[in-house]
């Protein structure tokens, strides 16, 4: 308890530092379960405080936020087993199930949105909170057991299945709405904490940040088109590659894929092995799979 007191003092003290000096570039943005809150007031710091708006449980998923505008009353409701929690604007001292909790800073209204302390949500909600200095972002969201287990159990196949699991998090507003049933994921040779995410045109570049997938890189295949200065990339999926956002990683190392080609009975697939050059090395088919696990397996031909 005391390790994760301090590790929530240095969160909020980062966000406190770093957010004022950003502060007029750019607005602290929040995301909670893998969703960006557009649509949701940004994160305040009052007093070397961090705030979001009560709303915010909502997003986690499973709780229901009502609001008694006469007595400044937030009452948070679990949908799946009836628990409540009480608070009252200005007042330190909560009611859990009717129990007393003491609040170290009570919650606060500010332009009419009521605000609760970001660490209440931590130790509450059972949730991780984490500060993304790069993007001026917070992300909320509910620990992944299964996934966690997944990625802690040794074997590389099951901790990459573990990451494909983990909510995927990001601080911008894609403009592309990829479709299609095929589906390809990308890892580096040996790694399971950096993976591309393939979704028809659409590549998503992610890696393993405090129990989430942080999007680093977006980019988008363009029409068929190589030239010969093709990175090991572009030159796999058969097309050059455009960034959308952020910056493409470069390629260093083999990399891994499988893609899944799922149809609507069974699922097809292939995965294997691409050099740095971009060729397939190392391929085998798939032809039915009841489940993703049976795609992605350990490649023996991987380099110990």
């Amino acid at each position: 308890m005391k390790k994760m007191t301090l590790f929530f003092s240095i969160i909020v003290l980062l966000i406190f530092s770093e957010s004022m000096a950003s502060a007029k570039a750019k607005p602290l943005q929040l995301n909670a379960d893998g969703n960006l809150l557009t649509d949701m007031k940004s994160p305040v710091v009052i007093n070397n405080t961090s705030f979001v708006p009560v709303r915010v449980i909502e997003s986690l998923g499973g709780y229901q936020v009502g609001w008694n505008s006469r007595s400044k009353t937030i009452t948070v409701t679990d949908k799946a087993d009836g628990d409540s929690l009480q608070l009252i604007v200005g007042n330190n001292v909560a009611l859990k199930n009717n129990k007393k909790i003491s609040l170290s800073t009570p919650p606060v209204m500010k332009d009419g949105t009521t605000y609760v302390p970001l660490r209440f949500i931590s130790e509450n909600f059972n949730a991780i909170v984490d500060w993304d200095s790069k993007n001026n972002g917070i992300a909320i969201l509910k620990p992944d057991r299964n996934a966690q287990k997944l990625i802690q159990s040794g074997d590389l196949a099951k901790a990459r299945l573990g990451v494909i699991e983990l909510r995927r998090v990001q601080f911008y507003v894609s403009k592309d709405r990829p479709e299609g049933e095929s589906f390809i994921y990308i890892f580096p040779e040996n790694d399971f904490s950096k993976m591309y995410f393939i979704w028809s045109d659409s590549i998503y570049y992610y890696e393993l940040k405090n129990s989430y997938m942080s999007l680093v890189w977006e980019g988008k295949k363009t029409i068929p088109k190589l030239d010969g200065t093709h990175n090991p990339l572009s030159k796999y999926l058969g097309g050059d590659v455009k960034s959308i956002w952020g910056e493409q990683p470069a390629v260093t190392k083999r990399l891994v894929f499988f893609n899944d080609n799922s149809a609507s009975v069974g699922m097809r697939g292939e995965y294997g092995i691409i050099d740095t050059k971009g060729n397939v090395v190392v391929s085998h088919k798939v032809i039915s799979a009841k489940q993703l696990a049976d795609l992605i397996v350990n490649v023996q031909e991987e380099k110990k």
